[in-house]
């Protein structure tokens, strides 16, 4: 027996010996020292938007809420929606290094006036021997300034793992943005040019906040309002925002 135990001591160690000259490394799998590597991490943020009926949400938020583990009303909304009783909206999702933030836009650019040159008429010497009204030859307003939206989502984040590698500190700011129409502010009409000065109005989901969660878990962060037909918020709907972390090993 003991030329057994000592016959089987050699192989072991000649085999740790060829895997570590072969550049084998310590995982789940095979861990023949009893330890795990400390590999990097990243931290993989998805912010989900359901939207539902008011009522909908009021019953789902109805019991007292003991833990910041929300996986039970995800999947709660998740047979709402099976169901034709709730819609998701939009998934945005973004993977980031702990303590470095991260982006991902889903935009386009809108672009608007924000100033203008008012409109200019010309002096009486222009007007010599023409039999024409100065309005007639006025030049229109004319834009000088512009601003730059980002229309669609956008997602900001900014990660930091807690003990264990398994709490998440986040701190995130997922927005929506629609363009939902022009304010005419001023029409102009003469014989030589037609336009009108207007504004832009956007309409935001818009939520900045820091949360500590458990990783690979979900959590409710906010309830908005949804945009409605006619452009308003629509308060006979509501949107439940969940955020989910999982912290993810290099290499494995």
């Amino acid at each position: 027996m003991n030329v057994i135990v000592k016959t089987m001591g050699v192989s072991c160690a000649v085999l740790m010996a060829a895997l570590a000259s072969h550049g084998q490394e310590a995982d789940p799998d095979f861990d023949p020292l009893g330890e795990i590597n400390d590999l990097p991490k990243m931290v993989r943020v998805q912010v989900e938007w359901i939207e539902m009926a008011h009522p909908t949400l009021t019953k789902l938020m109805r019991e007292h809420r003991k833990s910041a583990n929300d996986g039970d009303l995800r999947d709660a909304c998740a047979k709402l929606v099976e169901g034709g009783e709730a819609t998701v909206l939009e998934t945005a999702m973004v993977l980031a290094r702990p303590g470095q933030k991260a982006t991902s836009e889903s935009i386009e650019e809108y672009m608007y006036p924000t100033e203008y040159e008012p409109a200019i008429c010309p002096g009486n010497s222009d007007l010599v021997n023409v039999d024409v009204e100065a309005s007639d030859l006025a030049t229109p307003p004319t834009p000088t300034a512009f601003e730059t939206r980002n229309l669609g989502t956008t997602l900001e984040v900014e990660p930091n793992l807690g003990s264990n590698d398994k709490v998440i500190d986040l701190r995130f700011a997922p927005e929506i943005v629609y363009h939902v129409k022009n304010e005419v502010w001023l029409e102009w009409r003469n014989k030589r040019a037609t336009m009108n000065v207007t504004t832009p109005t956007m309409y935001s989901l818009r939520l900045s906040t820091a949360v500590s969660m458990m990783g690979g878990e979900y959590l409710m962060v906010a309830a908005q309002s949804p945009k409605g037909v006619d452009k308003v918020p629509d308060h006979t709907r509501k949107l439940m925002v969940f955020v989910k972390c999982d912290v993810l090993t290099v290499g494995r």
